[in-house]
């Protein structure tokens, strides 16, 4: 049996799902300016924030893995399309803090483009924040240059390692080291 589901209107879909997700674990994230999904108890200011970005259509990645002890916010594109970099740098913005920041991108055109041009813009404007490209994918073979590597579903565990670091209270410096060790150590097909 094909499966079915429900569509008001395409036009809105990224829309009502980020609000449908909001509403359904309230308790758990807040959706903050349509296309930024962020805990709803907020990290103490002290420990390094983590965020992540990327297109809709795949839920529950990358959204799904906003809260305690992982992602403090998922900036969210339409379906299967980069945010753009404004929406990257308003969610940098809004967890802008003395610890830092660590910006989780897959390695795909249109996330890396977005996540530099925020990045560029973020330091410019004194926010402190590293990223990690997710580069895991081995199906073009182990051998393959790292940056023709995409970044697939390892990023969730990346998330887990990265997201209790922070929540340990480790330093900017050392969540990166980690999350850059177990990076270079996982392989996805």
């Amino acid at each position: 049996m094909p499966m079915k589901k429900f569509i008001n209107d395409p036009a809105n879909l990224t829309k009502e799902l980020l609000e449908g997700l909001a509403l359904c674990y309230s308790s758990k994230v807040k959706l903050v300016n349509e296309k930024i999904v962020m805990r709803a108890t907020p990290k103490d200011a002290g420990k390094v924030a983590i965020v992540t970005l990327g297109g809709a259509g795949h839920e529950p990645a990358l959204s799904g893995f906003v809260g305690e002890g992982m992602l403090d916010a998922s900036v969210v594109g339409d379906v299967f399309a980069a945010p753009g970099a404004p929406k990257v740098l308003e969610a940098l913005r809004l967890l802008k803090r003395e610890a830092g920041i660590v910006l989780v991108t897959l390695n795909h055109a249109g996330d890396r483009m977005s996540a530099s041009k925020a990045l560029r813009d973020a330091q410019k404007e004194g926010i402190k924040v590293r990223e990690i490209v997710t580069h895991e994918d081995i199906s073009a073979g182990v051998d393959t240059p790292v940056d023709d590597k995409r970044g697939l579903a390892g990023c969730i565990p990346l998330y887990k390692v990265i997201g209790a670091a922070a929540e340990a209270g480790k330093s900017l410096d050392e969540i990166v080291d980690i999350g850059e060790r177990f990076n270079n150590q996982m392989a996805t097909l």
